[in-house]
């Protein structure tokens, strides 16, 4: 069966076996020469459920192997309000709105992708930021096989207007765009002894400039139904392989501040820290 334009850039969206066959509706809208767009429209009866799975991916994201250790062996040690101040103290998930709502926005993304695309995630930048409440530089999302890499960017919004997708558009409208992480990711997994791994992330990225591999470019807004109406009326690419994926849900704020706090609450529960 052939697929949409969509559906060969980045994999068709599950219909099965993930939340996101339950969670989101997908229309694969018309293409133009300037416009390639998914959008995602939210099934609100399957929210509660979406919402347990992204609490799990927040904390698969953010908890590094030293934290998840530490929970590990203070859970059994503390009784349990000690151990919900200990779990606070830690700081595994940042504070301040503004990088809540970016992370959220990568990690649903990063997981869509994995899911439509089949490219297994192989690192997890978030567990790498220096400081917890501010963005980590560097690519949104980066997904890597020795046959495609997916090079996404997130935006978070209560309300989506041209603005957003002009930002987005700065960076993937005019021209193919490269990764700039794949270096610090062969280091990472070099420094944690995945060399097998870190020298598969290091051939990819000689053979970046060769055209040798596929590449496609993703922008992603998460918002209201507003970011569909956007996109469909402002984006304006010369690339083609730059694709726009809106996620549309009814409350975005509401599904930010649940999605953190069943975080937190799954991390001083009974929750395993599995990796």
């Amino acid at each position: 069966m052939i697929g949409t334009k969509q559906d060969k850039m980045i994999g068709k969206h599950p219909i099965k076996n993930s939340i996101f066959a339950d969670w989101l509706i997908c229309n694969d809208m018309d293409c133009t020469e300037k416009k390639i767009h998914r959008s995602l429209i939210e099934n609100s009866d399957c929210t509660d459920q979406a919402i347990e799975e992204i609490a799990k991916w927040l904390i698969n994201f953010h908890l590094t192997r030293r934290k998840k250790d530490l929970l590990d062996k203070k859970k059994v040690l503390l009784k349990k309000y000690e151990f919900h101040e200990y779990a606070d103290s830690l700081h595994i998930f940042p504070l301040t709105d503004k990088t809540q709502k970016g992370n959220l926005g990568e990690v649903i993304l990063t997981q869509y992708l994995h899911d439509t695309s089949g490219i297994d995630i192989v690192f997890y930048k978030l567990r790498y930021n220096p400081n917890v409440d501010q963005s980590m530089k560097g690519d949104d999302v980066l997904l890597v096989d020795d046959k495609k890499i997916l090079l996404g960017e997130s935006k978070f919004r209560k309300k989506a207007g041209k603005n957003v997708v002009d930002e987005i558009s700065k960076n993937f409208a005019t021209k193919l765009t490269l990764p700039i992480s794949l270096s610090f990711i062969a280091d990472r997994l070099y420094d944690e002894g995945n060399h097998e791994l870190s020298d598969k992330i290091s051939e990819i990225e000689t053979v970046l400039s060769k055209g040798k591999i596929d590449i496609k470019n993703i922008g992603f807004i998460l918002s209201d139904y507003s970011a569909h109406v956007s996109v469909e009326k402002h984006m304006n690419s010369q690339n083609k392989d730059f694709i726009m994926i809106t996620l549309n849900v009814d409350n975005v704020l509401d599904l930010l501040n649940k999605s953190f706090e069943r975080a937190k609450e799954k991390i001083k529960g009974d929750f395993p820290y599995e990796y």
